[in-house]
């Protein structure tokens, strides 16, 4: 049964269909540098992959982005980070029209998840899986930085991987974080730094490397044989910051950085 549900879920994916259209990218595209491209971050509890997509047990949510390739793209859903446990203004957000107080309703994540966990799709292929949100003995967690290296073949996707993400941290501060579809942890996947809840939030102003963000880069040749660079000056390239100094160390030392925070979205419960 597992087999069939999760077996259902990755065609799902792989064909990139919403409402009639190819909502990841059509699986005909091909890759060309400094052109757009489609990438999709996709959110989901992670034990939710054991369920049937066709029963509807997989809830998920996908946001859709059309980077530059090989920009050193920054995907970020805004207003996505609030105090696991709840948020007193926001304890209305399942009706509409939402309250006033709470302006991340739209986009708050823990209001249908309850780990959320993050996997990138591009065109046909996935990546595995990274938590985003999480807990260790009760102490909420935050995995504010992942990066995601998009390989390519003559502007054909072959494949997408996690990045080492130990660059912001200490190496006690830095776990195990990427997970087959199964919940299972992938060996030799790679690891993650983590935040403290506390960290991200202070009073009420959210840190602003705490909302659900990923860094894209492309590897490889596009269509027209052209190498393709940005992997080449990813964070784990360069030398340590600390996690605290972050914003700071992108401001100062990655000008190159491109944000997109521009998305469609769909959910698959419909809401």
């Amino acid at each position: 049964m597992f087999a069939v549900g999760l077996i259902a879920a990755l065609l799902l994916f792989a064909a990139g269909e919403a409402s009639g259209e190819d909502f990841c990218g059509p699986s005909t595209a091909k890759v060309i540098k400094g052109q757009r491209t489609y990438l999709c971050l996709v959110l989901a509890d992670l034990e939710n992959w054991n369920g049937s997509a066709d029963s509807g047990d997989v809830h998920y949510r996908r946001f859709s982005f059309r980077p530059v390739v090989d920009d050193f793209a920054k995907i970020e859903v805004k207003d996505s980070w609030i105090k696991q446990g709840g948020d007193t203004n926001c304890q209305n957000c399942g009706v509409t029209p939402y309250p006033e107080a709470c302006k991340s309703c739209e986009d708050n994540l823990l209001r249908n998840f309850t780990n959320p966990s993050v996997h990138v799709e591009s065109i046909n292929k996935v990546s595995y899986i990274r938590k985003y949100r999480g807990s260790d003995n009760g102490v909420p967690r935050t995995f504010p930085y992942m990066t995601a290296i998009i390989t390519v073949d003559m502007g054909t996707i072959t494949g997408i991987t996690w990045d080492e993400g130990c660059t912001f941290c200490l190496e006690s501060e830095c776990v195990e974080n990427t997970y087959e579809f199964t919940g299972a942890l992938k060996e030799g996947g790679g690891k993650a730094c983590y935040l403290d809840d506390t960290t991200c939030i202070n009073g009420d102003e959210v840190s602003e490397v705490c909302p659900l963000q990923v860094y894209a880069v492309w590897t490889g040749t596009d269509a027209d044989g052209s190498y393709l660079k940005s992997a080449e000056v990813r964070f784990s390239q360069f030398k340590s910051y600390s996690m605290t100094s972050w914003a700071d160390s992108l401001k100062n030392k990655y000008e190159e950085v491109k944000s997109y925070s521009e998305y469609d979205d769909e959910d698959s419960n419909g809401v």
